[in-house]
């Protein structure tokens, strides 16, 4: 079986490679599944997505129609309650941003999600943070995946953590390319596998 390194360097090669239009074109058609998806579940819902690192799939398209449908939209950043504590780890939280903040979180928050920051000072900024149980939709980054809705991530650990303090009723998707497919994911305890993923 190939290890999880192994997995990790030949798709993240093969997405890599993916040419720009292709990668367009397929995050286009993975948005609108999301959303058709998202639409047929809730009315007005409260929406964690991500901004597209490298070669991931973009899904500003969806976070657009989102704001236009006046959904709750929020982002994952890195964070800790001190900042100055390196012996404190740092845990993923989510913080909404309104549509008329976009731009600005753009550049403050959202384009870095690694980029550990203070609570308190995203609180001083005036970004709510919001609790795992307010999410009801949860779009999943990966590196790869199998049929069996197994995922694999980058080694981190976030969503294996996020997803059991999900509620039940949640809707959680993996966004991925066709191409991040593999035969099977070897699978640790703690790895969570996903209920659907949305490809192209």
């Amino acid at each position: 079986m190939d290890t999880k390194k192994d997995i990790r360097s030949t798709v993240l090669q093969r997405r890599d490679t993916l040419p720009a239009h292709a990668r367009a074109d397929k995050s286009a058609k993975v948005c609108r599944e999301v959303e058709r998806r998202v639409a047929e579940a809730f009315d007005r819902p409260c929406i964690a997505v991500f901004k597209a690192m490298r070669s991931e799939v973009d899904l500003s398209d969806l976070a657009a129609s989102a704001y236009e449908q006046e959904w709750d939209v929020c982002f994952p950043c890195m964070v800790r309650d001190h900042l100055s504590d390196a012996e404190e780890p740092s845990r993923m939280a989510f913080y909404r941003v309104p549509a008329e903040r976009y731009e600005e979180a753009v550049e403050t928050l959202i384009a870095h999600p690694l980029r550990c920051r203070s609570c308190s000072t995203l609180a001083a900024s005036g970004y709510a943070s919001v609790e795992p149980r307010e999410l009801d939709v949860v779009a999943v980054p990966l590196v790869a995946f199998d049929d069996a809705g197994n995922r694999l991530g980058y080694g981190g650990g976030n969503y294996d953590r996020l997803l059991p303090a999900l509620r039940p009723d949640a809707l959680v998707m993996g966004i991925a390319f066709e191409e991040q497919r593999v035969d099977a994911v070897p699978c640790e305890p703690h790895d969570q596998s996903l209920p659907c993923i949305v490809s192209a």
